[in-house]
């Protein structure tokens, strides 16, 4: 019998002050040193020593030494996720891993950075006073580079568990960059503003959309077996042409794929998910949808509709008859308060009693990544995922 309420961590990690500093030209101090050496103990990360004795250099290193500090903050990412709860139940470990984009900008300027056609022109701010330079597309993009190959290829050969890869998607890109080139070529065909804008729009999206199957298509070939679609402007333009086009998007990036293909999104409109039904059902290949709950829940107990009306959403699976995978975010993921693992617990139970999903297809995770958290907080968090799910299935097994 397969195992009821897998864990999965949802994306980005957050970089430790001894992996950023020595990209900004900062000298290291004694605390970022301790630190690496703590955690590398403490998570008990392979031949983490070596690492102190790069870090012990503190100022100038050479292009080879940051590159084994990006590896090591890899593997650091993957023995947080491999490690997550062992100090609240026994069954500790993520069950679906990655290694925390460690090795990535963010998602946004790491792929814009590797397709041609982009212009940066600026930094945007967004969550925690943390910023992100936005591009301007200035020509028809194309391939430039795999942006994840490398990264993958490091994550599955440290990795002890399933192994994902979280890749942005083409709406998303679209929907953070400054749209020139498209905009100005819709500008002259006869048709109205907001069709035009529309129009010029989806060109972008679906000739990013080919790109980003070129990558995965790679990813693919290079070992990969489940591919997470990341769109967190899924909702960000709300028309019904809009919301069917992020299914369009999906459904052409995956075109022609053998994978097993997931989307998470987060934060959306004050109506809620329901402005993405039924629409997203359209999705050919998506196998999983992983949404955040948490940040809109309380931190009182209970699993009736009052006590959880932040997962009210959840309904709309049931309603729509959804019996395939689902993610549910149970950990608010821009604030350091963390709720109980009861609470935790019965957030869980009350997805599964609502969505009427096989447990063993109700994965559990953070709304969120959690690169805006310090990493203590992230690991408590990763703990809460794995320890919360132990308690819902213990529930579940005695019901």
């Amino acid at each position: 019998m397969s195992k009821a309420f897998p864990t999965q961590e949802i994306g980005s990690l957050p970089k430790f002050s001894w992996r950023t500093k020595p990209f900004r030209q900062m000298t290291l101090d004694d605390a970022d040193i301790e630190s690496a050496r703590l955690w590398g103990g403490g998570l008990g990360v392979p031949g983490y020593t070596r690492l102190l004795k790069v870090l012990s250099k503190r100022a100038d290193f050479s292009e080879e030494e940051k590159k084994e500090i990006v590896d090591f903050s890899l593997l650091y990412a993957v023995r947080m996720c491999e490690t997550a709860g062992k100090s609240m139940t026994e069954r500790a470990g993520l069950d679906l891993v990655w290694s925390g984009e460690q090795a990535r900008t963010e998602m946004y300027e790491t792929p814009v950075s590797n397709i041609r056609g982009f212009e940066f022109i600026g930094k945007v701010r967004s969550f925690d006073n943390k910023y992100w330079r936005m591009a301007s597309i200035r020509s028809s993009p194309s391939y430039l580079n795999n942006y994840h190959i490398d990264e993958l290829k490091f994550t599955e050969k440290h990795a002890k568990r399933k192994v994902k890869v979280p890749v942005t998607d083409a709406i998303t890109i679209m929907a953070w960059s400054d749209n020139h080139y498209y905009t100005a070529k819709w500008a002259r065909e006869k048709a109205s503003p907001l069709r035009r804008s529309f129009n010029a729009r989806r060109e972008f999206t679906l000739d990013l959309a080919k790109i980003i199957r070129k990558v995965i298509r790679e990813l693919i070939e290079s070992g990969v077996e489940e591919v997470q679609i990341d769109i967190p402007a899924a909702t960000q333009y709300q028309s019904v042409d809009d919301i069917k086009l992020v299914t369009e998007a999906f459904n052409e990036t995956t075109k022609g794929l053998s994978a097993t293909f997931s989307v998470h999104s987060c934060f959306p409109p004050r109506l809620g998910y329901a402005i993405l039904f039924p629409h997203i059902l359209g999705m050919k290949k998506c196998e999983r949808f992983s949404f955040e709950y948490g940040n809109r829940d309380g931190y009182g107990r209970g699993i009736d509709d009052e006590a959880r009306a932040g997962l009210s959403d959840l309904k709309l699976f049931k309603e729509y008859g959804y019996k395939k995978g689902l993610g549910v975010g149970v950990i608010h993921i821009h604030t350091d308060r963390l709720p109980s693992v009861g609470v935790v617990r019965d957030r869980i139970l009350y997805s599964a009693r609502v969505t009427d999903i096989d447990p063993a297809l109700l994965y559990i995770n953070p709304d969120c990544g959690l690169r805006t958290r310090k990493p203590e907080v992230a690991q408590s968090m990763l703990d809460l995922v794995v320890a919360g799910a132990a308690k819902a299935r213990g529930a579940l097994a005695s019901a």
